[in-house]
């Protein structure tokens, strides 16, 4: 599907309801736009699972060494907290 859209004074757009809906394209999506000869190529970015967020915290080398009771927890609360705040506010 093609279409048009303005861009604003402020630089934004609005991307058409049915492009979002097809794409699963809430508030709060990240982007990300690429540069494509003269054009842009927009795709959402997929939000990270709970695997991707540990292998993240691994390479930094916080996971690197065992982790303590409290390190874990916190791990765990920023997981569930995240979790609630997108029942909360679901894309």
């Amino acid at each position: 599907m093609t279409t048009t859209i303005s861009v604003t004074t402020k630089r934004q757009v609005v991307l058409p309801k049915s492009f979002c809906e097809r794409k699963k394209i809430k508030p709060g999506t990240a982007l990300r736009v690429t540069e494509v000869g003269d054009g842009l190529y927009v795709t959402p970015i997929a939000e990270p699972t709970e695997q991707e967020l540990k292998e993240v915290l691994a390479a930094a080398g916080s996971l690197a060494r065992r982790q303590t009771r409290e390190e874990e927890g916190m791990v765990q609360d920023t997981i569930a907290e995240y979790r609630a705040e997108k029942r909360r506010h679901p894309r």
